[in-house]
């Protein structure tokens, strides 16, 4: 007899090599992701990927900000920088403020920011909770913590910003915003953490500097104008614009020419800006008296709309009222020394006058005379 051999054996073989054959497959693909994960690793975090992608890694994890660009921006009389970013979940980092509740499972924006000052006075930072974190997607988020410090005069100090970010959130594109003491007061100002800025600050206005004013024949005082900024901060005061405005910051010397002792004060109201007509005073300073035959120096500030492109400077001398015509540079992001600027600065042939208007009226004369 013979006997059949079953053939469900062989096929139940078939089955489980291809099953393993499969298995085999699945994990070397998943060797090789894992070594690519693995070239990709942050060798001073440890971490995998960068900061650069949009799906942040499951669990502890700290990204670094791939292309931190390190860059100085004014503010006021001190200076700041971002020195690093990352993005962190797991354990509690250093310095996490002691008022918040830390969780391991939540991603954290940390941002090391240098502050260097340039002033003669102590700056107080110690409440100040108004630096934001600007992402990409124009989302804003505020700090947990105050910047905590006061910066002595020319001291330089790093403080650390923590932000409580969402899932996928990304430092790519993102940018510090820095404010005052509220969101609404001042002119804020952008430091983007990965694209190099030339911030705008202060500019001269070099041919109004060094013009003299003298008084008329009834007049008692007359004006130099020693130096002469616009912009949006001035770094010598400490000044920032209010939001969407401007500043002009005239340093006078005034003379008394007269006979007796004469006061110069804010509601003499000798040096004004006159715009269509309409006048601007400037911002409070100290009266002072000054003797016959002397000078005395002033520093003069006018808050002015920002996309103002020109005014008038008003002097009253007695009794004549003389005006100067001044071009204001498109923004205030030139160097000193930047030629661009010498195109739209304010010329020394822009002062209108009624004498001048005459100049102007006899100018055949003066050619004839020229001539001959």
């Amino acid at each position: 007899m013979i006997k059949h051999l079953s053939v469900l054996p062989f096929i139940a073989l078939l089955l489980v090599n291809t099953a393993c054959g499969d298995e085999v497959a699945k994990s070397s693909q998943l060797s090789s992701t894992e070594s690519k994960e693995g070239s990709n690793k942050d060798p001073e975090s440890g971490s995998s990927g960068s900061s650069s992608t949009t799906t942040t890694p499951k669990g502890a994890f700290e990204l670094k900000l791939d292309g931190l660009v390190k860059q100085t921006a004014p503010w006021g009389n001190i200076e700041i920088s971002v020195e690093q970013a990352r993005l962190l979940r797991g354990d509690k980092p250093a310095g996490f403020p002691s008022k918040e509740k830390h969780s391991k499972d939540s991603i954290y924006a940390i941002l090391d920011v240098k502050l260097e000052s340039n002033a003669k006075d102590e700056n107080d930072y110690t409440e100040r909770k108004t630096w934001d974190l600007l992402l990409g997607s124009d989302k804003r988020v505020e700090p947990l913590n105050a910047l905590g410090v006061k910066l002595g005069a020319g001291q330089t100090q790093t403080v650390t910003l923590f932000y409580k970010v969402e899932e996928n959130t990304s430092l790519k594109g993102a940018s510090l915003e820095i404010n005052g003491n509220d969101r609404s007061k001042f002119e804020p100002m952008k430091i983007p953490l990965d694209v190099s800025t030339k911030f705008e600050s202060q500019v001269e206005l070099p041919d109004l500097m060094g013009e003299l004013f003298e008084a008329e024949e009834d007049g008692e005082l007359d004006y130099e104008i020693v130096n002469a900024l616009y912009g949006v901060n001035l770094e010598s005061s400490g000044r920032r614009a209010d939001k969407d405005k401007r500043l002009v910051e005239l340093t006078v010397r005034v003379g008394n020419t007269s006979d007796s002792s004469a006061t110069f004060s804010p509601s003499d109201e000798a040096v004004r800006i006159s715009v269509d007509g309409s006048k601007i005073t400037p911002e409070q300073f100290d009266s002072k008296t000054i003797q016959s035959g002397e000078r005395e120096t002033f520093v003069l500030v006018y808050s002015i709309a920002e996309d103002l492109t020109a005014f008038d400077l008003v002097f009253d001398l007695g009794g004549e009222v003389h005006e100067a015509s001044v071009a204001l540079p498109g923004s205030a992001r030139f160097d000193d020394d930047d030629d661009s600027f010498d195109d739209d600065s304010f010329d020394s042939d822009d002062f209108d006058s009624d004498d001048e208007d005459s100049d102007d009226e006899d100018s055949d004369d003066e050619d004839s005379d020229d001539e001959d």
